[in-house]
């Protein structure tokens, strides 16, 4: 790839790609769940809890890219929507889905029979991180209506926007269950669940972040930023102890609960942080086309990220070489990093087929 290929990439949305990418599969490796194995009085407890509610930027990153490269233009034609974007991103989640599904039929584990095929397919999945895709496919659908939104929302709506979301989706939900240990929650009709949407709080901010306020953030506001950050990660780590001490249910997703609870504002925080080192230091400059390189092959990385976790052995290998001789968490991010590599260097090669390359 030719030097001025690179310089059409924006590094920042690279590395922003790159980081989303590696803790999704954090998210879906052994070291997400380390937390839960300690007892909640102990540093490792603590410690691993805070790495597990931190990695939850990656998707609200993902959606935060999308707003930020796609809300800004203008309305493209419903056919060209439809048969270029909408189209091509549903045969890469059946294309995908049934590589899983021929995996599960090679093992035994599934009779091949293309109506059960299609019929989990459409109601349930072959992946489970696949959700994403899922997910995907309704914001292109509605791409129109959120470009429209974005660009006529004046900067203060977008506050009030923000302001109703952490109220209705980081405060009450954090306050109820301090109060009443769950047994209390706001009536379900009093609740605006749509602002809360993956495919409209993340792409706007994305949008907002990118080309409303991008000129607003210095060295000082962006650690400022941060404080914020870090502290709202460690009042999510004290409502998972509150929970676990206050409520019976031990297993791992219900220990979930406030995982998500201030998701924003950590994603807000990589987004503006990756943005001002972009603009203001040479870094990523410095390493341009390893960036530009990983970058692109990210979406592939995250196709691939479960087969070369549960086939391929690596899981094996470094389990019978690394395990128990190395820290878990170091362990568990040496894991993650493999993975990502053999993604890549797979995607990579993909790549290279004209035909392949767009289901990657």
């Amino acid at each position: 790839m030719g030097e001025g290929t690179y310089k059409k990439k924006r590094l920042d949305i690279e590395c922003m790609r790159i980081l989303a990418a590696f803790f999704v599969i954090f998210n879906h490796t052994e070291g997400f769940y380390l937390y839960a194995y300690h007892d909640v009085h102990s540093i490792q407890y603590w410690f691993y809890l805070f790495i597990s509610i931190f990695c939850k930027f990656s998707v609200p990153l993902f959606f935060m890219i999308s707003g930020a490269l796609m809300l800004n233009r203008a309305s493209e034609p419903l056919k060209k929507l439809w048969s270029h974007r909408i189209l091509h991103m549903c045969c890469v989640l059946i294309v995908w889905s049934f590589f899983y599904y021929m995996i599960l039929v090679y093992k035994g584990n599934e009779i091949f029979n293309i109506r059960h095929f299609l019929t989990q397919l459409y109601d349930i999945n072959w992946n489970g991180s696949y959700w994403y895709l899922y997910a995907y496919i309704p914001l292109l659908v509605s791409l129109p209506l959120l470009q429209n939104i974005a660009q006529n929302l004046s900067n203060k709506n977008f506050i009030y926007l923000f302001v109703v979301y952490a109220i209705y989706n980081m405060c009450l939900p954090s306050i109820q269950y301090l109060l009443w240990n769950g047994r209390h929650d706001l009536n379900g009709n009093a609740v605006l669940h749509w602002i809360s949407y993956n495919i409209f709080i993340f792409p706007l901010a994305g949008y907002f972040f990118e080309h409303r306020v991008k000129e607003f953030w210095n060295k000082r506001k962006v650690l400022f930023l941060w404080g914020i950050n870090i502290g709202v990660i460690l009042f999510s780590c004290y409502l998972t102890y509150f929970k676990a001490k206050t409520s019976q249910g031990d297993d791992i997703m219900y220990s979930q609960t406030f995982h998500n609870t201030f998701v924003l504002v950590n994603g807000i925080a990589l987004f503006v942080t990756l943005q001002y080192i972009n603009s203001h230091t040479n870094l990523f400059l410095k390493m341009e086309k390893v960036i530009c390189s990983l970058g692109q092959c990210t979406f592939g990385i995250y196709l691939l990220h479960i087969f070369i976790k549960d086939e391929l052995g690596l899981t094996k290998w470094m389990e019978d070489m690394l395990q128990g001789k190395i820290p878990n968490m170091l362990y568990a991010f040496l894991h993650c990093g493999a993975i990502f590599i053999c993604g890549y260097a797979i995607t990579f090669i993909i790549k290279k087929n004209p035909f392949l390359r767009r289901l990657v």
